[in-house]
């Protein structure tokens, strides 16, 4: 038992040393990053939960969108703001003062290509350069890299800056010498990782009561923050538009027509820079007709008068898209209650008493502007994952501000090739050569690490056991043959049970051992051999009849010691 005992507890500290070394592979590979939101509702077409970041040397803190699509993070920059004019500057999430920082390195002016946004009217030049870049604020705890692919945009058309989140390289001139984006240095960073080329976002309910915050997550999603489903998207064939879905159908709990006729069914694209929902004319005036809307021309917006307003309200009615990979088929359901479905347009920035309230849809010109913004996401929970080239939509949830974050881990496949390469135009080789679906340099190391402490740990506890067990079984031997030698061969009188022989148990009325004055008590009957200890003073009893060998016991331990610890067992010479 005791070398049970033993084994089991080594066995036990081997396996908490195998657990512990595998947390901290785990801990190798990378965390997911939940940025935190700045407790600010910025935009001039929302407002919008916005996340916090610092930029630059010393670091300034301004608040930022994701960008789906794009690998530079934009700030806002002073020249898009008057002097001294600060209304404007909170309300673009603060801007970046360049001049204020030792480490920024300009690089020119270039064309940002957000693709999808132009499509539908936004564009932005940019003065791209490279800076230091911390996500999250002082005391944030967050990583600072260095370096960073940074844009200053001056345009009204993108009101608050944007966080890249898109792990494709930067090309300003060729293909030939990519730069790694923001989501790629996180990937492949040595110290605090993320585990994957992942990301997760909803962005919030400003018209709730209580508002809830804006959710993004870097490598990993909140469980918390929707209703899972298995509906799998794959990416788009042309890589600048990788969140394409079929929206199936639109109904409104207001009456029971669709606002998408069945004939009608469109492909449609997902982005984060765009706040409004833009839908085919025809599906726009369903809207028109079941909520009442009326389009002004002048502000290109469905502009809602506070009676309007106040009807809706006190109807609450709401939207349910359905979309899915195909135009038929496996799909989700992801239902707007009327909160998410007005908005504030700033119609003039120098002038908050022309802010009015709008209907967020917007009337598309042709099929290629058909487009899910930040509206839909509200309401939908947006998760990436690029290794793999899919992504996931689910109904977005709203947990109370006590609700603790659950944030899980997305990692990548064991194997993958130039994860994010699409199909399109761009060839593959645009991913990146450090951004691979294999594990990063962390994880590797974490791995190593890890195998080689368990496989150390292992061959010590199978040592350990192995030299216990062969001390035990030696022991055994040794008892053994002691008590093969007490034995006589042949005839045994002597037997573990009561039968023909002598009994070996003492009577209830007879203490186990001699009295101190050497006398012996025999048993009557049986045959005439006779068994006896020696006294305390080591007297020698002989049997009374029978065959010439004798056996004694010799004297024990003191009487406080008897029973405590085990005697010896000798075998007396043969013959007298």
């Amino acid at each position: 038992m005791a070398v049970d005992g033993g084994v089991w507890r080594v066995a036990t500290f081997a396996r908490l040393l195998v657990l512990c070394t595998l947390a901290l592979a785990l801990d190798a590979a990378g965390k997911p990053l939940s940025i935190p939101p700045s407790q600010f509702w910025d935009g001039n077409d929302g407002p919008w939960s916005t996340f916090r970041v610092e930029v630059g040397n010393p670091s300034q803190q301004i608040r930022l969108l994701p960008a789906h699509d794009q690998s530079s993070t934009w700030t806002i920059i002073s020249e898009a703001c008057g002097a001294n004019d600060s209304e404007c500057t909170d309300s673009r999430g603060r801007i970046f003062e360049r001049d204020k920082s030792s480490t920024w390195d300009q690089f020119g002016t270039y064309n940002t290509n957000p693709v999808l946004e132009e499509r539908v009217g936004l564009k932005a030049p940019g003065l791209f350069g490279w800076d230091d870049l911390t996500l999250g604020w002082v005391g944030d705890n967050m990583p600072t890299l260095k370096n960073q692919s940074i844009v200053g945009i001056t345009s009204k058309d993108f009101w608050v800056g944007s966080l890249a989140v898109n792990p494709r390289p930067v090309n300003f001139t060729d293909y030939n010498n990519p730069i790694p984006s923001l989501m790629d240095n996180l990937f492949t960073k040595t110290n605090g990782p993320i585990p994957s080329l992942s990301w997760s976002y909803t962005a919030g309910a400003y018209n709730m009561a209580p508002k809830v915050l804006g959710n993004l997550v870097l490598g990993g999603y909140d469980t918390t923050r929707f209703q899972p489903n298995s509906i799998s998207f794959p990416f788009g064939q042309d890589i600048s538009f990788d969140f394409q879905v079929a929206v199936q159908s639109i109904t409104t709990s207001l009456n029971s027509e669709s606002l998408l006729n069945s004939e009608d069914k469109i492909i449609a694209y997902i982005s984060t820079m765009v706040a409004d929902i833009w839908l085919p004319t025809s599906v726009c005036q369903k809207f028109e007709k079941a909520f009442g809307l009326i389009w002004d021309s002048k502000a290109e917006l469905y502009l809602l008068d506070s009676s309007l307003h106040q009807t809706l309200l006190e109807r609450d009615p709401s939207v349910r898209f359905t979309v899915g990979p195909e135009t038929s088929g496996a799909a989700v359901a992801i239902n707007m209650p009327y909160w998410s479905l007005y908005h504030t347009a700033k119609l003039d920035p120098t002038n908050s008493s022309s802010d009015r309230l709008y209907f967020p849809i917007k009337r598309a010109a042709n099929d290629s502007q058909y487009v899910l913004g930040r509206t839909f996401l509200q309401n939908a929970h947006l998760s990436v994952d690029y290794h793999r080239q899919v992504f996931n939509l689910s109904q977005a949830l709203y947990p109370s501000s006590s609700t603790e974050q659950n944030i899980v881990a997305v990692v990548p496949p064991p194997k993958q090739s130039s994860p994010g390469a699409g199909n399109g135009d761009n060839d593959g080789s645009e991913a990146g050569s450090t951004s691979s679906g294999s594990l990063n340099a962390g994880v590797i190391a974490g791995i190593a690490v890890g195998v080689a402490v368990v496989v150390g740990v292992l061959a010590l506890t199978a040592f350990m056991m192995y030299r216990r067990r062969k001390k035990a079984a030696n022991m055994d031997k040794s008892v053994g043959s002691d008590i093969q030698m007490l034995t006589p061969s042949g005839g045994d009188p002597f037997k573990a049970e009561m039968g023909d022989g002598l009994v070996n148990e003492v009577a209830g009325g007879m203490g186990p051992e001699l009295n101190g004055d050497g006398r012996c008590s025999n048993e009557a009957g049986g045959n005439t051999n006779h068994i006896h200890e020696l006294s305390g003073q080591g007297q020698k009893l002989a049997e009374a009849e029978g065959n010439t060998h004798h056996i004694h016991e010799m004297a024990g331990q003191k009487p406080d010691e008897a029973g405590a610890i085990a005697r010896r067992i000798h075998e007396l010479p043969g013959e007298h």
